[in-house]
């Protein structure tokens, strides 16, 4: 009787683990994200590391503005980089955008040159101070 609940107990626990889905690990962490306002306009500066498995062909950052109450107010692209960008290395970005007056966060979004939109890390709500 022993044997069988222990195999049983085995069986449950190999089925539990092998029906979970491993997570796949983000193409792009942002590491610093500032913004703020001067002269009517939304300054927003940050620096990223592409910690995908292989290269990234160009990289494009969006920049969801929100409300108080998190709707999003507008979306500013920045193009951060054209060409291909190898594992590991780190692009900074700058953007500027006109300043809707309710805007208090945002949160950042990727993609590269296909538009094909990245997994992505610490990605907000940041504030616009």
């Amino acid at each position: 009787m022993r044997t069988f609940v222990l195999a049983v107990a085995v069986l449950s626990v190999s089925t539990l683990g092998a029906n979970q889905k491993q997570k796949k690990p983000p193409d792009v962490t942002m590491l610093e994200a500032k913004a703020r306002r001067g002269e009517g306009k939304i300054l927003v500066d940050g620096r990223v590391r592409i910690t995908a498995q292989k290269q990234i062909h160009g990289l494009v950052i969006v920049f969801d503005l929100l409300s108080p109450e998190n709707g999003v107010m507008a979306s500013e692209k920045a193009l951060v980089d054209e060409d291909f960008i190898e594992p590991g290395q780190e692009r900074s970005y700058h953007a500027e955008t006109p300043d809707p007056v309710r805007a208090v966060r945002y949160r950042i979004r990727a993609f590269d040159n296909a538009e094909r939109e990245l997994r992505a890390e610490n990605t907000g709500p940041f504030p616009v101070e």
